[in-house]
């Protein structure tokens, strides 16, 4: 657990389930626990759960996670279409994967920006799922929090209407978490920092071969990123 205006792990508890976040908020009590105003976090049912039961925070759904997921389609989409290409196509689309998931606005070079619009003028399907991963992703970077329920309505639509099925599972997902997805636009909250703390924590038990005694991993994690 970190805390997120300070910038550092507070807490650790080990395997992902409701009764682990629950010792958090135990030992946390139950006054500051519902002083709470904000969690972040990944779409993680136990955790959901033990956070509604424990706080009155607003849960903010990661907003990389979803990306990440689309992009997953985006890449299935991609193999598909190689799979299913003449050899001269499949050799002009092996080496250009990272054309396909980086962000359009993030191309910099003129000559990757001509590769990509080549490779996607002449797949269809390829080019349909590609608008769709640049249309969610614009979404994000919204800064307009009233509108964002009509424009993720409005990709819903899309997906349905492009035919990819590949799409509906990560429709299903948004829809069935909207209520942090839509807290994301109000909070702005990401798991980046998390995410930081857990490559370094991983670095820390590279450099040891690993850990047998827990509780001086527990130490050393506090130690590298919790400020002690």
């Amino acid at each position: 657990v970190r805390d997120i205006t300070a910038r550092r792990v507070i807490w650790i508890g080990f395997k992902r389930k409701t009764e682990t976040l629950d010792e958090f908020f135990k030992e946390l009590g139950s006054e500051k626990s519902k002083r709470i105003e904000v969690c972040c976090m990944d779409m993680w049912d136990p955790y959901i759960a033990s956070v509604k039961k424990n706080t009155r925070a607003d849960i903010v759904f990661d907003k990389f996670h979803i990306i990440k997921k689309v992009n997953e389609v985006l890449d299935k989409v991609r193999k598909s279409v190689f799979a299913q290409s003449d050899k001269s196509t499949r050799k002009e689309m092996k080496h250009k994967r990272f054309l396909i998931l980086h962000r359009r606005k993030n191309l910099i070079e003129e000559e990757d920006i001509e590769s990509l619009e080549q490779l996607l003028e002449s797949n269809k399907p390829l080019y349909t799922a590609y608008i769709l991963k640049e249309e969610i992703a614009d979404i994000f970077d919204d800064v307009d929090e009233s509108r964002e329920t009509v424009r993720l309505e409005q990709w819903f639509k899309n997906v349905s209407d492009s035919g990819i099925m590949e799409f509906l599972p990560v429709v299903s997902m948004i829809q069935s978490y909207l209520y942090g997805v839509l807290n994301y636009f109000k909070h702005r909250l990401t798991n980046a920092g998390s995410e930081g703390f857990n490559n370094k924590i991983n670095v820390i038990k590279r450099a040891a071969f690993g850990f047998r005694d827990i509780e001086y991993f527990k130490l050393k994690i506090f130690q590298r990123c919790g400020g002690i």
